[in-house]
């Protein structure tokens, strides 16, 4: 008699950012089937984050016959199965099983166009499982199918984050925005990625950043004057937001001024508000 075996998946993530998938003050999740499609062609995840499993992930990863697969819009973990039945998995999966995943930022500008405060000392963890350090309001990772973007109510206490990073080897240790922490039982049925009977269930995960928006400050190096735009406006990759002269300043500015978008490199923070400068 012989068998045949395949892989199949057990879970996937996807890492979205609405700087590229946005387009001026059009967004994404408000697109047509078509215009979404577009985005996503042009839209690669690796451009500004690096998603490693950790050391010891990756030999629970090759001890139970999975795969890391990368692609553009974040992850798949894929695991052997039966033949027979392609939801068995090869090996048996402990629903205790904990398989992290690493993420570091690769581009310098993320911060200024991301809708986040970042913490000295504190990291952002994206977990199917509450630490017994965090609080009760503890965010779990969204699905999907859900519509929440990521805030900085994912970041967990210094405790937690200590406690994190004592489990990745030293050379580990640098450059951690965040951990993708994702255990085979989690604390509710919709975080399982496995069943009671220890088959898949292949879970769709999602982190979603939002792009930040900022007071655009046009700075005239000749006259030495500068005006900003009365409210926060989308900082985005692609697209164009039009200001109006007499309805975006106080007081109004001439009907034939023309105002550029800003570049993401020059922004500024006072009292809590983020400032986009502009030359003119």
């Amino acid at each position: 008699m012989s068998f045949a075996f395949t892989y199949e998946l057990l879970f996937e993530v996807t890492l979205f950012h609405n700087y590229f998938l946005n387009s001026g003050e059009d967004a994404y999740t408000s697109m047509s089937l078509a215009d979404k499609e577009k985005m996503l062609q042009k839209f690669d995840s690796n451009s500004f984050a690096t998603i490693v499993p950790t050391v010891e992930t990756k030999t629970r990863l090759k001890n139970y016959k999975m795969a890391f697969k990368l692609s553009k819009t974040g992850f798949r973990v894929y695991t052997k199965v039966k033949e027979v039945d392609e939801t068995d998995p090869f090996i048996s999966i402990p629903a205790d099983l904990k398989l992290d995943f690493k993420i570091s930022i690769n581009d310098y500008q993320f911060e200024n166009y991301t809708d986040l405060d970042f913490v000295l000392n504190q990291m952002f963890l994206f977990s199917n499982v509450k630490p017994t350090t965090e609080a009760v309001t503890f965010k779990y990772i969204p699905k999907n199918n859900e519509n929440i973007l990521i805030s900085n109510d994912f970041l967990v206490s210094e405790k937690t984050t200590a406690h994190f990073l004592s489990e990745l080897y030293p050379q580990e240790r640098q450059d951690v925005f965040g951990i993708i922490s994702l255990t085979m039982k989690g604390d509710n049925n919709p975080g399982n990625i496995v069943n009671n009977s220890g088959k898949i269930l292949s879970p769709h995960f999602k982190i979603h950043f939002d792009n930040r928006k900022t007071f655009w400050k046009y700075i005239n190096r000749k006259t030495k004057s500068e005006i900003k735009t009365d409210t926060v406006k989308p900082l985005t990759y692609s697209g164009f937001v039009e200001i109006d002269p007499l309805t975006d300043f106080t007081p109004k500015e001439p009907v034939n001024s023309q105002y550029p978008n800003p570049s993401v490199k020059s922004i500024t923070k006072s009292n809590g508000d983020y400032y986009s400068e502009i030359f003119i």
